[in-house]
């Protein structure tokens, strides 16, 4: 493949991670938003939290195709979330997820500039993943700081997130260094 060819389409790592960026970008958009509606709900003074029994109508039962028991799980699952989770961590979760939602967008529109190879795209896709990076890893440690039932709810997505972004940022590192190096060897020959 000719130069003039691999400047104008770009290189195969730009377009692979960007195809990667794009997915996981929407992945984690939807995870963050999720994240926020669920602190949003999942407020004190909730039925579940005040122990009124849940109310579980044959009809919506069948509607939903839910069994009785299901239905009281949902509700001992969201008590599990209040009981376990320390006052402070809604709201943080609430701007981390937040946070994260935009950053995780940005991400988006990072992956179709790789896609489509623009020069400035390698640079911020470094910054963009090492932020996703940091968010995780501030997601980690505030669930090590919350009660057993909740880190074990929170804790497995937290490090997957974490390593998908770990490795995404590596590799955005590498096509960077990658290309400085191929633009210091054109300099020299020219």
């Amino acid at each position: 493949m000719s130069t003039a060819a691999l400047n104008s389409s770009g290189p195969a790592w730009a377009s692979w991670l960007g195809v990667v960026a794009v997915i996981f970008g929407v992945l984690q958009t939807a995870a963050h938003s999720n994240e926020w509606m669920t602190q949003k709900v999942i407020a004190p003074g909730t039925a579940a939290v005040q122990g009124i029994p849940p109310k579980c109508p044959e009809d919506e039962l069948v509607e939903e195709g839910v069994s009785r028991a299901e239905c009281e799980l949902m509700v001992a699952k969201v008590r599990i979330m209040i009981a376990s989770r320390p006052d402070w961590f809604r709201g943080f979760q609430m701007v981390l997820a937040s946070l994260g939602a935009l950053v995780a967008f940005g991400s988006i529109f990072i992956g179709a500039a790789l896609v489509q190879y623009r020069s400035w795209a390698a640079h911020a896709a470094v910054i963009t993943f090492a932020g996703l990076l940091a968010i995780d890893a501030v997601g980690f440690a505030a669930a090590i700081n919350t009660g057993p039932l909740l880190r074990a709810t929170y804790l497995w997505d937290t490090l997957l997130w974490f390593f998908i972004h770990l490795v995404m940022t590596a590799g955005a590192v590498a096509g960077c260094r990658s290309e400085s190096m191929d633009n210091h060897r054109k300099s020299v020959h020219s």
